[in-house]
């Protein structure tokens, strides 16, 4: 019993491991602002002081502009403000911040208010 249960968490957990490798850590290299998008005309979510800890989740094409964890929060700095390169570390995003995949599906266009179906 204890081994049916066992087996599919063991293979869970191997299936993490390749997510969790993708991410980099690397340091500030001055005081830096986090914005919740990949540019300057979005807002600052927090300052991060010179040499702080971050975790790079993915950076857009061009490796300007980079996703990253640190403190709690997550935004997006400029990648030229890292200790480290990032290039080829790290997955890359669309050009609208998010990864690359199927695009969304189109919703049906509402009704007007008391129309019959």
């Amino acid at each position: 019993m204890l081994r049916a249960f066992i087996r599919p968490v063991v293979v869970f957990a191997s299936l993490l491991l390749p997510l969790s490798s993708m991410a980099f850590t690397t340091a500030t290299t001055r005081a830096l602002n986090v914005r919740a998008g990949p540019g300057t005309s979005f807002r600052v979510v927090t300052v991060l002081p010179a040499r702080a800890q971050v975790r790079v989740n993915s950076c857009m094409r061009g490796w300007r502009w980079c996703d990253i964890t640190a403190r709690r929060n997550r935004g997006w700095v400029d990648s030229r403000y890292l200790q480290h390169s990032v290039r080829g570390r790290v997955p890359i995003v669309n050009d609208r911040g998010r990864p690359p995949g199927p695009s969304q599906p189109t919703p049906w266009p509402q009704r007007p208010a008391g129309q019959a179906r």
